[in-house]
């Protein structure tokens, strides 16, 4: 009888197979199953990657958005008049004040630029402060027992002769950047602290400065937006009583139409003054307050007594205190990018 091959085959691997079987199943232990080694080398395990540090601000020192919207536009009005902006709530802090000398020494420092030196543009380095070096700042005045009010505030105390408590200060911000909201808004209400803003009127809704929304979520927060007129003019330089009236009064309507509050106080552009000017600011009638860049020189005569000849020119440094008589000319610190957070509390302290 023949075979076909394939079927030899099949039977001869059959067979092996149920040899196989019967010889695995005789060689099984009883008992728990053991893992029998593996005889290749283990797979190590993935290497966990670090991404490099991207520096971002923690919640809460970011600013909260705003909702865009388009520019919006307003009329020019020249007035300091609150009937002229219909609906803008009025200076609140009395026109004339109660009588007697009254003077306080509360501490105002000036700002220009919070933000980091690679975003500053062509901003003059002394007028930047990285977001860092104050934030450290205003955490060494906070640890000493600092705390805020506005400069509107401080006006409103010297007209009610009140003293506001032990450590207080004001911070204010000149120009009106972008990076007040968004770098040093966070950074103040992080600390429960309130500053003034001085804008340039002319710069809101302009690309890198504050917008209209920006100003309106800064007032909700407790800050002031003050005058630093239309234009960034130095007013010591106007000689014209029209330029002058408008680049303050239509600068503090201005205001007015965008935050729904007049302006309180004023920064003079370049910190300089003249009796033209601070008369031209004392005018506009909303207006309580200005502040200059430093001390304020003043100069004196002694006048001749009897018998006498007249006494030498003294020139007075008029630094660290306000009173309601030379509150258009009161004086600042200038805080830069080094100024250490411990000279800093020297400077309030001892100026």
């Amino acid at each position: 009888m023949s075979h076909e091959p394939g079927s030899r085959l099949g039977a001869l691997v059959a067979g092996a197979a149920g040899i196989l079987v019967l010889v695995v199943a005789s060689c099984a232990a009883p008992g728990p199953t053991r893992s029998t080694p593996s005889l290749l080398p283990p797979t190590p395990a993935p290497t966990p990657t670090i991404a490099a540090a991207t520096p971002s601000p923690s919640p809460e020192l970011t600013a909260p958005p705003v909702t865009p919207s388009p520019v919006p536009t307003y009329p020019i009005v020249d007035s300091c008049d609150p009937a002229s902006v219909p609906g803008a709530v009025a200076v609140t802090t009395p026109a004339t004040p109660l009588a007697g000398f009254f003077r306080l020494r509360v501490p105002i420092l000036m700002y220009h630029r919070i933000v980091p030196f690679a975003e500053a543009g062509n901003s003059i380095r002394d007028l930047v402060v990285p977001p860092d070096l104050f934030d450290a700042q205003l955490t060494a005045l906070a640890s000493a027992g600092w705390h805020t009010i506005t400069l509107g505030a401080l006006a409103k105390d010297l007209a009610g002769h009140i003293t506001p408590p032990a450590k207080t200060f004001v911070i204010t911000i000149d120009d009106g950047w972008d990076d007040g909201y968004t770098y040093a808004f966070p950074i103040l209400a992080g600390h429960g602290f309130v500053a003034t803003y001085f804008v340039i009127a002319g710069r809101i809704d302009t690309p890198d400065f504050l917008s209209s929304a920006h100003l309106r979520a800064l007032v909700a927060a407790g800050d002031e937006i003050g005058d630093h007129t239309m234009n960034h003019a130095n007013l010591a330089k106007q000689t014209a009583p029209s330029t002058l009236k408008f680049e303050i009064d239509a600068a503090a309507a201005r205001i007015a139409q965008v935050t729904g509050y007049w302006p309180s106080s004023l920064a003079y552009p370049s910190g300089t003054v003249n009796d033209q000017a601070t008369a031209a600011v004392a005018a506009c009638g909303q207006l309580r307050i200005a502040v200059i860049e430093g001390a304020l020189q003043v100069t004196t005569t002694t006048p001749a007594g009897p018998g006498q000849t007249q006494g030498p020119p003294t020139t007075e440094q008029r630094q660290g205190y306000e009173t309601w008589a030379v509150r258009f000319t009161v004086p600042r610190i200038r805080v830069t990018y080094g100024t250490t957070p411990a000279s800093l509390l020297g400077l309030v302290v001892y100026q």
